[in-house]
């Protein structure tokens, strides 16, 4: 008899256990979603994604001013610059539950701004697609880069093969999304080349990390900070044994991580600025631009938003 009733209370207690236990995760994921919600998140085409703030053609102008602004007062005789605009998923997702809005206007403003000035525009909205990017996180996958390098290799005059470059296969991957829920995890892939190895990065916020993939990031809350060591206003890559002798300036955001491992054996230097960071009257004090090619490469998250640019 006792033991029935032990059996019973047993059971009895472990209901209550697994009632507590979903009435928690009820109350995780509802906190989850609100939290999401207040930041924008959306999910559509099985992407998590962030909605743009709304900045549009007047803040496209204002990006187009700040970079004419940054050529005619740091580099007024520089021969090659170009510009180019990084879609977001969402652009990839129009009527397919992203949130909607008028990507053109945003970009015919900038390229309106620029018009005349000798500023190169290079389209890149037709060299990517949504497969092209994290499922859980707003960034580019670097292995999908081949025809983005084609545009911008067009512009600059360069010419990059991600053919001559080894794929390494990172599983788990988790992206910014993740503290809103986003799953299921995903492959993280880097790409390794001799000039990948034999590049040096001195790295103004990391100066320990020396090497253009920094693998420990990768156990870190922001894995995709692999690439060059995450947010840092400067850093300066150096190749030796690059294929030339010419050198490259980004003006940039993060997604400029990923991509300047790819060209460090075309330009034997590449310095990556972000003015989100660092005041832009402080540039020449770091940035000789003598000789060197000029690159605007920016998420439309940065040309909604330009105020951000200081």
């Amino acid at each position: 008899m006792r033991r029935k009733h032990a059996l019973a209370l047993a059971a009895a207690l472990l209901a209550l256990l697994l009632l507590a236990l979903g009435a928690l995760g009820w109350a995780r994921a509802q906190k989850l979603r609100r939290q999401a919600a207040q930041a924008g998140i959306w999910q559509a085409g099985g992407h998590w994604g962030e909605a743009l703030k709304g900045g549009g053609a007047e803040s496209g102008a204002k990006f187009a001013r700040k970079l004419l602004e940054l050529r005619a007062a740091q580099f007024p005789g520089a021969e090659h610059v170009s510009c180019a605009l990084i879609p977001d998923k969402g652009y990839y997702l129009q009527g397919q539950g992203a949130p909607e809005y008028d990507y053109q206007a945003l970009f015919s403003a900038v390229q309106q701004g620029l018009a005349g000035s000798g500023v190169a525009w290079v389209d890149l909205s037709g060299a990517l697609s949504a497969s092209d990017y994290y499922t859980t996180d707003s960034h580019w996958r670097q292995e999908r880069l081949q025809p983005v390098l084609d545009a911008l290799g067009a512009s600059l005059g360069f010419s990059v093969s991600l053919g001559d470059f080894q794929p390494n296969s990172v599983q788990g991957f988790v992206g910014a999304y993740g503290k809103y829920g986003a799953k299921p995890a995903e492959e993280l892939v880097y790409l390794t080349s001799p000039a990948t190895g034999a590049a040096v990065a001195d790295n103004f916020q990391h100066p320990e990390s020396t090497a253009v993939y920094d693998l420990s990031r990768l156990k870190s809350e922001v894995p995709y900070d692999v690439f060059l060591a995450g947010a840092t206003p400067l850093v300066t890559i150096t190749n030796q044994a690059a294929a030339s002798a010419r050198e490259l300036v980004i003006f940039r955001d993060s997604y400029a991580s990923s991509l300047a491992p790819l060209l460090v054996g075309e330009y034997r230097t590449i310095t990556l600025v972000d003015i989100r960071y660092m005041a832009s009257g402080l540039v020449p004090q770091y940035v000789d631009f003598t000789g060197k090619d000029v690159l605007f490469l920016y998420s439309v998250f940065v040309a909604d938003q330009s105020a951000m640019l200081r």
